[in-house]
């Protein structure tokens, strides 16, 4: 169990404004959307301070069967343009076998085509482009990047950001050196402008992410003269099964309280001030870091319709949609250089559905990396505006309590109790012996389980998300 408050003196302190906020968008999950589908997205995330969507999207071409990417990123452009809202490109060159992999003319062809379109984003007049990977795969590197720069001048030149994981995993991995991933990555990428630092999570260690990757790519990019921005990430989850048989892809982060500790990095005492933040993600749900509202499932006519396959199994019912009211709060935050005034009365409140040691009988089980990082209990973030007690029950585990205030955001957690058959955790606010709101999670806790799953279900107590 543990608890903290924001106390009343950081509320005044004062943070650097004005930095951009992106949500990182998988295109490969748009296959059915059309322009109105994407302006709902994108009305969505500007409710809560998003300036753009970052579009990952693969190679049209690796696999057969993506060449419609094209026309969903036209949809994109289309919707963005008539809603003030901002696009970059991601690509994403982590496949390492592909039918026909990037190249420097399609690449180019495709930046070019919307370089005049008031959505794409820019840095220092240059159009911001961005990765994900490129330095594990032998087609491209370093070479590739400075060709694809060279080809692009004018209107259609380009800053280029690119996300090289292996970087970010060796400045981020325990015992590891992260000013010298820093010099090694601007060394060997010196088409490099910037850099999106794509650790977003601990890396195999059971404890919270610091700043000291970012401070160190940060610092370097800084000191060595690069024009582009540092980009960071912030998550709130990460869990993926593939079931496959190999442990390496099947893991879990710890990310019991990832999201709020990664936002107070921002907004705290000691706020580290990137130049853009890119949230890991809107959509990418068989990760289990999407912000976005769960598509449909069995309705196939719909123009947020998605397949995900066995991966379903740890995605479907488990809504994650209040999180966006935590990243509302801290990117107020973030942009106006104060903490927000608390006007309504929420708890935010997320758990697994299964205890860590489960055995189920489908998925990888026991097999799963990390699986005993997690803790087996309820995590609640409340924000209110009057002071209030917060009462959280988990079956036998009844009535625990925690204080909360206008002052800022209060957290708290509940252990899961032994016996968590059919057990739905309770979430109440009350003041002056008055119940000001009151729920249920949308999902019973059970040591029985069809597949093992490290993914939560995230509920709220009072006033909607959209609001």
């Amino acid at each position: 169990m543990f608890t903290y408050y924001a106390a009343a003196a950081v509320a005044l302190l004062r943070v650097a404004a004005a930095t951009d906020v992106f949500a990182h968008f998988m295109v490969q999950n748009a296959y059915a959307y059309d322009v109105n589908m994407w302006k709902t997205d994108i009305a969505s995330a500007q409710q809560i301070g998003i300036d753009g969507f970052a579009l990952n999207w693969i190679p049209p071409d690796c696999v057969n069967g993506l060449g419609w990417t094209v026309d969903r990123i036209a949809d994109a452009y289309t919707a963005a343009e008539a809603m003030g809202f901002k696009l970059i490109y991601s690509f994403d060159m982590s496949y390492s076998t592909c039918n026909v992999y990037w190249n420097q003319t399609f690449m180019g062809d495709m930046i070019s085509k919307y370089a005049s379109s008031p959505a794409t984003y820019r840095w220092a007049n240059n159009i911001l482009v961005s990765t994900y990977g490129g330095d594990q795969v032998t087609e491209y590197g370093n070479e590739f990047f400075q060709g694809l720069k060279s080809n692009l001048q004018g209107s259609s030149a380009i800053t280029l950001v690119p996300g090289l994981t292996t970087f970010s995993m060796a400045g981020a991995s325990p015992g590891g050196n992260a000013a010298s991933a820093a010099s090694d990555m601007l060394s060997q990428y010196t088409a490099a402008d910037g850099y999106l630092n794509w650790q977003a999570w601990p890396l195999n260690v059971q404890q919270n992410i610091s700043t000291s990757t970012d401070q160190a790519f940060q610092a370097a990019l800084k000191s060595s003269g690069r024009s582009g921005p540092y980009m960071m990430t912030v998550s709130p989850w990460q869990y993926k099964d593939l079931n496959d048989g190999n442990p390496l892809d099947s893991w879990v982060a710890y990310s019991d309280t990832l999201f709020v500790d990664r936002f107070a990095q921002l907004t705290g005492p000691n706020a580290i001030k990137p130049d853009i933040i890119e949230l890991l993600t809107w959509n990418d749900f068989c990760e289990s870091h999407y912000l976005r509202d769960l598509p449909s499932e069995t309705d196939t006519s719909a123009k947020d319709y998605v397949e995900l396959g066995d991966m379903g199994a740890y995605v479907w019912g488990q809504n994650h949609a209040p999180w966006r009211i935590i990243a509302k709060y801290y990117i107020e935050w973030m942009k106006t250089g104060s903490a927000p005034a608390i006007t309504m009365d929420q708890v935010v409140y997320w758990h697994r559905i299964h205890p860590k040691g489960a055995i189920c009988s489908g998925g990888s089980s026991t097999a799963i990396r990390n699986n005993m990082m997690p803790a087996d209990a309820v995590f609640a973030w409340a924000l209110v505006s009057q002071d209030s007690t917060i009462s959280v029950s988990v079956g036998s585990n009844q009535y625990w309590t925690f204080q909360a205030g206008p002052s800022g955001p209060a957290m708290y957690s509940v252990p899961f109790p032994v016996d968590i058959d059919g057990v739905v955790p309770e979430v109440a606010i009350t003041r002056n012996g008055q119940t000001i709101q009151t729920g249920n999670s949308s999902q019973a806790l059970s040591s029985q389980c069809s597949w093992q799953n490290f993914n939560p279900v995230v509920n709220l107590v009072g006033p909607g998300i959209n609001m």
